[in-house]
């Protein structure tokens, strides 16, 4: 059987790790490499783990873990307000396995093992099917065919376009920009030390906070050391795209002052950590979902499917989407598995469509649910009722988790 996947990014790659044991593969990505990708931190959840171990070779996967934060790293998540003291510290569940993962690392490691099967520089424009197979047209006029084409091209899947003659997903109206900053001298809060923030501003404003903790470099090859950095905070603002002057494709250079400018009311010590950023480190990026009340995957199986962001984008906002991507591939390398053994393709791919659904729908609704606080706050009326509200809840969480402080 061959196998077309078109997009190299995490669920994309370790799809086609499971796939290569007993079929031909072919992943096609527009980037020129794998180190070539945007995004910081990437959590992969209990189930995400358990699917991974499914996925992976053993021994790449105690590589990733090597070189990712685990353990203490995500014991909690805290929320926090604007001057980073702590309104709710949220315990993960006791016993549950967690990666906090560099996304480029992790994709280069993906992707190291199964590079024959990577086309690189391939940009995906239109994919045709019928009962035979499916054929993918690039923006070089060449043409791939394989008996299935997996999208997993990300939140504006051209592969699903086609499919259903328009996007699956829709712009939010919000915009991050993200970015590493040296940690210097000054401590950061304690809690961080336990897991991720999400600090919420009384103007609508949201930031993430997360600590990168790289290990000894002996642990990694030296190529992933060098990407793994320094000591590092990682930062993200959240806010409503009116709210920012960002003309497309915007220097790296631009970033820094403008979500500098949209904490200009928040801790000095956050402020002087983003203001210090790194530049070409920097990006900025345009939340876009599916509808969690429609269809996901909804066409009729043929011989094309789809995993991720591809089918059901959701914002980073719940730290759902690659692990949501992992488990999609899980479900799916289980179901082509039938259809090696007999089963037919347009069953287990039925079956696979309506197993993601549930699922998806779930991680979606959890992703949006920061953006509706930030999209309740963008009245003024509204901004004046929340300001003494979080000041309090920050005073009064001060207090109860003064030891996390």
């Amino acid at each position: 059987m061959r196998i077309v996947v078109c997009g190299a990014g995490i669920g994309g790659l370790a799809l086609a790790h499971a796939l290569s044991r007993h079929a031909e593969v072919v992943v096609l990505e527009r980037d020129a490499t794998a180190a070539d990708t945007g995004g910081y931190r990437i959590s992969i959840n209990d189930d995400a783990c358990r699917a991974l171990a499914t996925l992976l070779p053993a021994a790449l996967l105690h590589e990733i873990r090597a070189v990712s934060d685990t353990g203490t790293a995500f014991e909690q998540f805290t929320i926090a307000d604007p001057r980073l003291r702590p309104i709710v510290v949220a315990a993960e569940p006791p016993g549950q396995d967690r990666i906090l993962a560099h996304r480029q690392v992790l994709r280069v490691l993906l992707a190291r093992d199964i590079a024959a099967t990577i086309r690189f520089g391939s940009t995906v424009r239109t994919v045709a099917q019928d009962r035979h197979g499916a054929a993918v047209t690039l923006t070089d006029g060449s043409q791939i065919d394989g008996d299935l084409v997996v999208a997993a091209d990300g939140a504006d899947s051209a592969v699903v376009a086609s499919l259903l003659g328009r996007s699956p997903t829709r712009d939010l109206g919000i915009t991050g920009i993200a970015g590493w900053a040296p940690l210097g001298d000054a401590e950061p809060p304690g809690y961080l030390r336990r897991g991720p923030a999400l600090a919420f501003g009384p103007d609508g404003t949201a930031v993430f906070l997360s600590l990168h903790h790289p290990p000894h470099p002996s642990a990694a090859h030296p190529t992933i050391a060098g990407l793994l950095g320094e000591p590092a905070l990682i930062w993200g603002t959240i806010t409503r795209s009116s709210r920012l002057t960002l003309p497309r494709n915007a220097p790296a250079a631009a970033l820094v002052p403008q979500a500098a400018a949209l904490l200009d009311r928040w801790s000095p010590w956050l402020r002087e950590r983003v203001s210090g950023s790194e530049a070409p480190r920097t990006a900025a990026f345009r939340f876009r979902a599916a509808d969690p009340d429609a269809p996901i995957a909804g066409w009729t199986p043929g011989t094309v499917t789809a995993l991720g962001d591809a089918i059901h984008a959701m914002p980073p906002t719940g730290g759902r989407g690659a692990s949501t991507a992992i488990c999609d591939a899980a479900d799916l390398a289980r179901a082509l598995d039938d259809h090696r053994r007999g089963a037919p393709l347009a069953e287990v791919l039925a079956r696979y469509q309506r197993r993601l659904g549930p699922r998806a729908r779930s991680a979606v609704r959890e992703s949006l649910g920061p953006l509706r606080v930030i999209n309740a706050l963008r009245h003024r009326p509204a901004q004046l009722l929340a300001r003494p509200l979080i000041d309090a809840a920050g005073a009064c969480g001060a207090w109860r988790y003064a030891d996390q402080r």
